[in-house]
Parts: C-alpha cells; structure tokens; sequence
C-alpha cells in the first residue's frame, strides 16, 4: 500500500499526507494537493489494490472540519 501511494505522489495523481493510522476500527491515509475528483479517482485505485478490503471509502473533507472522521463519505471503488 506504502509503495503504492508512493507511486501515486510520484505521478503527481495525489500526496500521500503522513503515514496511515487507525482511526477506531478503520486504517486511515490521508490524500491531499488534487482537486476532489482527482483524490477521489486516486482513493479508487487504491480501494481496488489486492487485499484491500471491501467496503472501503473515502471521507471528503478539510482542514477546517470540527473534526477527525466528519465529512461526505463515497463508498470505494467507484
């Protein structure tokens, strides 16, 4: 997955921002410098990568959110 996102950066498809963490029950990466089509296009290819789970998704957000984890969520792939 840390490859992957790694190649994804160096295609300038999205930016891998920090490592990945947990987040309660969900491993969470977080995608930034694309418009939200791009970060959400980037977010499906990943969701499609072997032994990513199904029901992945992406949660459209900000830096101004009140919080961790509030924002649209968009099932993956799409």
């Amino acid at each position: 997955m840390e490859d992957f996102l790694v190649d994804l950066e160096e295609e300038g498809a999205a930016e891998s921002c920090d490592e990945g963490t947990t987040f309660g029950d969900y491993f969470v990466f977080f995608l930034v410098g694309a418009t939200e089509a791009g970060l959400l296009a980037a977010s499906s290819r990943v969701a499609a990568l072997k032994g990513v789970p199904a029901g992945s998704f992406a949660l459209v957000t900000d830096t101004e959110a009140p919080e961790m984890g509030t924002g649209r969520r968009v099932g993956l792939p799409l």
